[in-house]
């Protein structure tokens, strides 16, 4: 047995997190927050340093949210936070912007007009610029979401 006191059964955490999710694989954002919960008792005094050594060794090999809870059985809050991972990773530039819609509709509606006009006019360096403006504006309104 891994711990020197006598462990509760791992399921009085599990309310926290859906039952159906228990099993659920777990990877290295949860193994961070069970690190920093696992320091939080050490700064408390709950765990001497080689429990919390061995508690974090089991952290480190556990593969599911059951497992890792398992680790914080027998301690009072703080745990591991497991509920913003209970699905897949959203990308956030699914959704287009009002934007990424203007910048979509001008250039259907104008390169068409800047070929006819390329034609014409034998003027092809035109269509250069709205396509070179276009592409820096939806680029520098990722770079905002992304940095914001």
């Amino acid at each position: 047995m891994l711990y020197p006191r006598p462990v509760t059964n791992s399921e009085d955490l599990l309310p926290r997190v859906d039952q159906s999710a228990a099993d659920l694989r777990i990877g290295a954002p949860e193994r961070e927050s069970a690190r920093e919960a696992l320091e939080e008792h050490l700064l408390a005094e709950r765990l001497d340093a080689a429990e919390h050594d061995q508690r974090w060794a089991a952290c480190e090999t556990a593969r599911t949210r059951s497992e890792l809870l398992h680790v914080f059985a027998d301690l009072p809050a703080p745990h591991p936070d497991l509920s913003e991972s209970s699905g897949p990773p959203t990308d956030a530039d699914e959704e287009v912007s009002l934007l990424g819609w203007t910048v979509g509709l001008a250039l259907i509606l104008g390169l068409p007009v800047a070929v006819v006009l390329g034609f014409a006019y034998n003027a092809w360096w035109g269509l250069a610029v709205p396509v070179c403006v276009s592409v820096a504006m939806l680029y520098t309104e990722h770079l905002l979401k992304k940095y914001s």
